[in-house]
């Protein structure tokens, strides 16, 4: 099948079955694992390098929340410890962080109802200062569902140098420690992955978290471009299965869908069809990631996980 031809996420899956000597139908043998297989190269493509027609056109916003300073009364010796504070807060709490000035031991609130005082927080308090002056800030921040990939940096709104990469978790928690001690508040350097705490219905995907180091004692926004997340329903029209890449290229979804489909029946054919995917995203690479061109690879032993040097 011609890449003219290849209009919706059904036509791809057809293409696929006749690549592959099978036929062409949704339920048949094959058929489950076929719309597996282009969903799967689907989304790999869109979050494998940032192509213009897979951006939002708007990019993501972040807004942190500024710096609390709250006047604690008393805390409790309870498993998980409860903190009184001196005053109610409107807004609940939960998700942000907790420590008394003087300790830089921090904790998180795990439970907060909003216009009350207690704060439950996630351990036993085992530190000494029990009351005095204390600190409220939130250094980890949820994207929505629709994020499928964000990009490395990030930009504060409004500052010309306000650059935050995006660096392994590992070497984050080297630099700025795990969020388990206060740091202390300042410009924003970087940004790492971290454990996502909910999950999207809509589109039964994760909802990303991200955590910014140094905090940020000021409520500011934060931009980011990401790749949007976007499913194939295999209806043949509509929005719903018309792939978010441009039509001379959907042909790769094709070789890479063949590629497992030719691995699942253990056909040697598998290596041309990588091969022929490896071409065209190059190719890809060339035209819409000029600075990345040349740099395109596949892995050893598992050519379906594509990536850059």
């Amino acid at each position: 099948m011609a890449s003219a031809d290849l209009i919706t996420g059904l036509d791809i899956l057809h293409a696929v079955q006749s690549d592959c000597s099978e036929a062409e139908n949704v339920s048949g043998e094959y058929g489950s694992d076929v719309k597996r297989y282009v969903r799967q190269a689907y989304w790999r493509l869109l979050g494998w390098a940032p192509w213009p027609w897979a951006l939002s056109p708007t990019p993501g916003v972040i807004t942190t929340a500024a710096k609390q300073s709250v006047s604690v009364s008393t805390i409790s010796a309870a498993s998980p410890a409860v903190v009184t504070l001196s005053a109610t807060i409107t807004a609940s709490q939960a998700g942000a962080k907790f420590y008394v000035e003087g300790n830089q031991s921090v904790y998180r609130i795990t439970a907060h109802t909003g216009g009350t005082e207690n704060l439950t927080l996630d351990a036993p308090y085992v530190e000494l200062e029990t009351s005095g002056s204390a600190v409220i800030f939130q250094d980890e921040y949820t994207t929505p569902g629709s994020v499928l990939k964000i990009w490395d940096p990030l930009f504060v709104r409004g500052s010309w140098y306000g650059e935050i990469r995006i660096i392994d978790k590992k070497l984050f928690e080297q630099r700025y420690g795990r969020g388990s001690w206060s740091l202390g508040f300042g410009p924003i350097e970087a940004a790492c992955e971290v454990a996502p705490s909910a999950y999207s219905a809509s589109d039964n995907g994760i909802l990303r978290k991200l955590r910014l180091a140094p905090w940020s004692e000021d409520a500011l926004n934060i931009e980011y471009d990401y790749a949007v997340f976007h499913n194939l329903d295999f209806s043949g029209s509509g929005d719903a299965d018309t792939p978010r890449i441009p039509r001379e290229h959907r042909s790769v979804l094709v070789h890479l869908a063949a590629y497992e489909l030719f691995v699942n029946k253990d056909d040697s054919k598998a290596d041309q069809a990588m091969t022929k995917a490896v071409q065209q995203i190059g190719t890809m690479i060339d035209l819409y990631i000029p600075n990345r061109g040349g740099q395109f690879h596949v892995q050893a032993k598992h050519s379906a996980a594509l990536g850059c040097t």
